[in-house]
């Protein structure tokens, strides 16, 4: 059975990994600036506003970690690429997320999320290349389903699958606005929190 992430509550904001407590084991999501993390964090969780979204890009500015149960975390990482921050700010968010990334020995897996109404960029491209030389476990969230006009699922993974070279199992089509294919991602974070 899936660990529940409803009770989830925010736990601890940083900027800095190293001073991250250790975890009994964690997930974290990393993707463009304004793909829709926290929105899509706030709709696994079932609640509004446990993380906080935004319409201007980068408004995730720390890694923010949320806690469904005591030691096992839901990880919120800064946005990469288009965000309207200075390049100083941005190098110290790649730096975090590299940080975190690199150091955190009970991540399970991390989710990229990209846009599937724009497809998968170069960056999420090298976020993909750059974790697989680390030999870290990902899978890719595709969000936005919603916006994609005569949608068929199994193409679109298909798709998706094809261009990142990606199983096909390891790939969830989700909207957090409508909450189309939450259930299945749900399950899935509540399954690597168990590990």
């Amino acid at each position: 059975m899936a660990l529940k992430l409803d009770n989830s509550t925010f736990f601890i904001s940083s900027t800095e990994p190293k001073k991250l407590p250790q975890s009994i084991c964690e997930v974290a999501f990393v993707g463009r600036s304004n793909v829709g993390k926290s929105s899509i964090i706030n709709a696994v969780c079932k609640q509004k506003n446990l993380a906080r979204t935004s319409k201007t890009p980068g408004r995730t500015r720390a890694i923010n970690v949320f806690t469904p149960a005591n030691g096992r975390w839901i990880v919120d990482l800064p946005g990469y690429g288009f965000a309207r921050v200075s390049p100083e700010s941005k190098k110290l968010w790649r730096e975090m997320i590299e940080g975190y990334i690199s150091s955190r020995k009970t991540l399970k897996t991390v989710y990229i999320l990209i846009d599937s109404y724009v497809g998968p960029t170069d960056l999420d491209i090298m976020m993909i290349q750059w974790l697989s030389s680390l030999n870290v476990n990902f899978k890719i969230v595709a969000n936005k389903t919603d916006k994609v006009a005569n949608l068929n699922l199994k193409e679109l993974k298909c798709k998706i699958s094809d261009s990142l070279n990606v199983d096909i199992k390891n790939i969830f089509c989700v909207s957090a606005k409508s909450l189309a294919g939450i259930g299945n991602l749900i399950n899935d974070i509540g399954n690597m929190l168990l590990k």
